[in-house]
């Protein structure tokens, strides 16, 4: 009497793709990838266990495995590099229309200011002027970070410049007050 078996035959077709899915396994719709075990591939196919154990063992399917899911980590740190490399530069243009169209509003409201000194009317008080003056900074710091420049220098020679242009411009509001005092007797306000 001879036994007959139910388990499917390992012919050269089958081992490659047993070798196939458990080394890459598949990709699902979702995009992730399902790896399989030796034990799933033996129930998935039916096929007797020390054959697979014995196939996986003489050609180094595990060893494949971790070589392929280390080059598939790295094609996904490539893939996601590009990406982040594409968006920061979305991310840095924007920033840099921002700081453009804070620097126009600035350029306005000192417009604004230079007008009402030249027609003798009231200027900005000094500390909206100083507000104006810090906004420009940040604008540069703003603008320098988006083209990849360090800000570090700015960082400790703003408080420099920001005293330095509030000591002008209280020098100018003095000298504009004094002439306006000099040329006719309107009070400021």
């Amino acid at each position: 009497m001879s036994k007959k078996s139910t388990r499917t035959k390992l012919t050269e077709e089958l081992k490659v793709q047993l070798r196939t899915e458990f080394v890459q396994g598949i990709e699902l719709e979702t995009g992730e990838r399902q790896q399989y075990s030796i034990e799933d591939l033996i129930k998935k196919y039916n096929v007797a266990p020390a054959t697979i154990y014995r196939a996986s063992q003489a050609e180094g399917w595990k060893a494949l495995r971790e070589q392929f899911n280390i080059e598939l980590q790295d094609k996904i740190n490539a893939e996601r590099q590009k990406m982040l490399a594409r968006e920061s530069v979305r991310f840095d243009d924007k920033f840099m229309t921002k700081a453009n169209e804070v620097i126009d509003q600035i350029t306005y409201y000192l417009q604004l200011n230079e007008d009402a000194m030249n027609d003798k009317n009231n200027p900005l008080p000094p500390t909206q002027i100083l507000a104006l003056t810090n906004s420009l900074l940040a604008c540069q710091k703003l603008a320098k970070i988006s083209m990849g420049e360090i800000t570090e220098n700015i960082n400790v020679q703003s408080t420099i410049k920001e005293a330095e242009a509030f000591n002008r411009i209280m020098e100018l509001l003095d000298t504009v007050k004094t002439e306006r005092l000099n040329s006719d007797s309107e009070s400021l306000h």
